[in-house]
């Protein structure tokens, strides 16, 4: 593969190659995708060189650097080369920027371009000189300052020519003339002289060791982006600052090795006084090199460029005066390399022909070779690292965008379940403890639970307000039975049985009522432990609607449940009390059939009056049981009375309606006192308000499978109060298929690459 093949296959491999590094690079810069600093750092540091030669290919441009201390013989150097002493070349510093020369074809192609520094550009200069205390240079600058000023104010400016001396004085006064070299960033010559191949660039730098950060840094610039480098050395042992080359030339192509594109030029050979000291200069000279950049001795060539113009009748006065006349330098060139004839000791002896040959021979064959050796090393480098960053990113996310919403969804379910788990023992922990301490815990004056003890507060508030209710309803119907029954005469047994008939309705439907507001109360404590449940999973609205889903249905099956507890025990109270009079029929057969549940409420009563102690007893005797101490004495084996009864007792004139009255007013006191005093615990009111409870939470307990689908429904919702529960990594976040895309793109770039390359080495 020739120079041209090689430019053109290689910049398209670069530019293959670069656009996986892109890829690659926007994918690794991702904080999400997790990529090593140390990947990311080789791609940073790989893509300088490799779009810096992809530039050089694109313009086919190949340059060759020449660089040397100050008056070294750079200029000298490139003026043999050019067969013209164009280049200014004199004792003092005589080149102040550097100098490109660009190769062309066509006469008509010749041109010195002149770019002059900007305001900025010339004032950094001045800060930089100050910084280095070049005082000489600060003072030329400000004695032609109008002269500089002039020379930016005209701008940038061309020189068209067909023979290099035609713009000799042009090329000096913008290079090396102090009152306008200072104001002038670059110059770049275009001549068909340099070399016989297109796009050849020859730069040639200030010394570097001239003092100015500028010349420095303009060398290692160059040195960095350079294909070959020529180095015009004096001594056989290279200076410190000459070792900068050897350092910038690594730094700036690190796979390319020095010795694959540096050349040394040992100048001034002419000086030497015998033959013996020019071998001596020459392995010296060798040895260093090997040593510090195991450069071959054929990278060696010893001359003189002044001497090559000299010999040739190139030579300028100055530089006559610098190297000799002609009789002088071939005298001592025939003496130093014991060389005769004339034409055989300029090609020998000056060593012009013979390192343009050889970077000829450099240009036309091994400049592919460290062609093919730099960009395979960028090809390498990045395509391993960005499959490295490809792989590393692949163990993670999926290259498909919809993958990997599904991954990440995925990912954050099961994050999100290992949290729940945990998450819900801590719950079950809290909710115990709001049971034990809330529902079921007792307090220093009862041994019963707070919730029962509640409920049983509520329902004596109730009880009580309804036998008030009752009481009061009794006493109103009581006056207009009494009346309806007094015609002709009243009618004690009827009005009695009339006015029991409707107290007996009256009663069940406070029975209804009690039950009605028990059941209200109970919902309400359930509700409070809902209500705490639901706080548990965050305001969930399912946790009510699974533990009861319907309210209206929740309430109708309590108050039914505690219809049935209740009315099993009061209805037969109220039966044997309320339905018949005293002594009637009615009253005995109720009383005669009377089951086991009353003797229930016999063992819970825990009143303190003996006449209730056993309902059959009373039911038999009724409020005589209460004020006959006879009968007392009798059935209770205690005659005292109850003073309050005593009181209340109709005396000797008492008229029918009193008595009837009394009556009745005793056995609905005895109903209220059973009410008060057996019906709660008979009913069984305190297991079922605990066994309701305790199901509500045994209910939750069990549901975790649902509650864990209400908490996602949640989550998904967003719900504040959970989100700040969640941990970080299952807060919300917008699904970043970002990582997924890029992934997409570096995987596709790399396989577009590969198969490029492998139908490339097919072909």
């Amino acid at each position: 593969m020739d120079w041209k093949a090689a430019s053109a296959y290689y910049e398209s491999r670069l530019s293959d190659i670069l656009n996986v590094e892109r890829y690659a690079m926007s994918l690794a810069e991702l904080p999400q995708a997790e990529i090593p600093e140390p990947l990311k750092k080789i791609l940073e540091q790989e893509v300088i060189p490799t779009r810096r030669q992809l530039e050089r290919l694109k313009k086919r441009e190949f340059r060759i650097a020449v660089v040397g201390l100050e008056k070294a013989g750079k200029s000298t150097f490139l003026n043999a080369w050019l067969d013209c002493d164009l280049l200014p070349a004199k004792p003092a510093r005589c080149t102040f920027t550097t100098t490109q020369i660009y190769s062309v074809v066509n006469d008509s192609e010749q041109r010195l371009e002149v770019q002059v520094k900007t305001e900025e550009q010339f004032n950094h200069l001045q800060s930089e000189l100050k910084t280095a205390n070049a005082q000489e240079d600060l003072n030329t600058i400000h004695q032609n300052q109008q002269t500089l000023n002039e020379v930016r104010q005209n701008g940038h400016l061309n020189f068209p020519f067909t023979r290099l001396e035609d713009i000799k004085n042009h090329l000096n006064k913008y290079v090396a003339d102090e009152r306008y070299a200072h104001a002038v960033l670059e110059a770049r010559l275009y001549t068909n002289k340099l070399a016989q191949a297109e796009g050849i660039v020859f730069y040639d730098v200030p010394g570097l060791d001239s003092g100015l950060a500028k010349h420095v840094d303009e060398a290692q610039q160059m040195l960095s982006d350079c294909d070959a480098v020529i180095l015009v050395q004096r001594f056989t042992s290279l200076r410190e600052k000459e070792l900068s080359i050897i350092k910038f030339t690594e730094q700036g192509d690190k796979n390319v090795t020095v010795a694959d594109k540096l050349f040394v030029f040992l100048s001034r050979i002419d000086a030497l006084a015998s033959p013996e000291a020019l071998q001596q200069h020459l392995t010296e000279a060798a040895e260093d090199w090997s040593k510090r950049a195991s450069l071959p001795k054929e990278r060696i060539i010893s001359g003189s460029a002044g001497a090559y113009l000299i010999l040739n009748g190139l030579a300028e006065h100055q530089t006559q005066l610098e190297i000799g006349n002609v009789d002088v330098i071939e005298s001592q060139l025939k003496r130093l390399m014991q060389i005769e004839d004339p034409q055989a000791l300029i090609e020998q002896g000056t060593g012009i022909p013979t390192i343009k040959s050889k970077i000829f021979q450099y240009i036309n064959t091994e400049r592919v070779d460290v062609l093919r050796k730099r960009c395979e090393a960028f090809i390498s480098t990045i395509l391993d690292t960005a499959g490295e960053i490809y792989d590393l990113t692949r163990k993670k996310y999926p290259e498909n965008p919809e993958e990997a919403k599904r991954t990440e969804e995925e990912r954050r379910r099961v994050l999100f379940s290992e949290w729940w788990d945990a998450k819900w023992e801590q719950i079950k922990a809290d909710l115990q403890q709001f049971y034990d301490t809330s529902v079921a815990a007792t307090n220093q004056s009862s041994t019963k639970p707070a919730s029962v003890e509640k409920f049983r507060e509520r329902y004596a508030q109730v009880v009580e307000q309804a036998i008030q209710d009752l009481h009061a309803e009794a006493l109103h119907k009581r006056d207009i039975i009494f009346a309806a029954n007094s015609n002709p005469v009243f009618d004690r047994t009827n009005a009695n049985f009339r006015w029991r008939e409707s107290l007996y309705i009256d009663v069940i439907k406070t029975l209804d009522l009690i039950s009605h507001q028990l059941a209200t109360e109970l919902q309400e404590q359930a509700f409070l432990i809902i209500d705490y449940m639901t706080d548990l999973l965050w305001g969930s609205p399912l946790v009510r609607d699974r533990l009861i889903s319907d309210k209206k249905v929740y309430f109708s099956l309590l108050e039914n449940s505690l219809r049935v507890l209740f009315l099993r025990f009061t209805r037969p109270v109220a039966e044997a009390l309320i339905r018949g009079p005293l002594g009637s029929d009615t009253r005995q057969e109720i009383f005669q059939n009377l089951g086991v549940d009353i003797e229930i409420v016999d063992n819970y009563y825990s009143g303190d009056e003996p006449a209730y102690q056993r309902l059959k007893n009373y039911a038999k005797y009724g409020v005589d049981l209460l004020v006959n101490s006879e009968t007392r004495k009798r059935v209770l084996g205690s005659p005292t009375v109850s003073e309050d009864l005593s009181v209340k007792m109709p005396n000797q004139d008492a008229t029918p309606q009193e008595i009837v009255s009394f009556e009745v007013e005793s056995d609905i006191m005895a109903f209220a006192e059973y009410l008060r005093r057996a019906i709660f615990d008979a009913a069984g009111f305190e297991s079922y308000c605990t066994q309701e409870f305790k199901s509500l939470v045994d209910r939750f307990r069990d549901q975790k499978g649902t509650w864990s689908g209400a908490v996602q429904n949640e989550w998904y919702r967003g719900n504040a109060s959970l989100l700040s529960d969640l941990p970080s990594n299952l807060q919300p976040q917008e699904m970043n298929l970002e990582v997924s895309e890029r992934l997409r793109q570096l995987g596709s770039a790399l396989r577009d690459f590969k198969n490029w390359s492998e139908s490339s080495t097919s072909s």
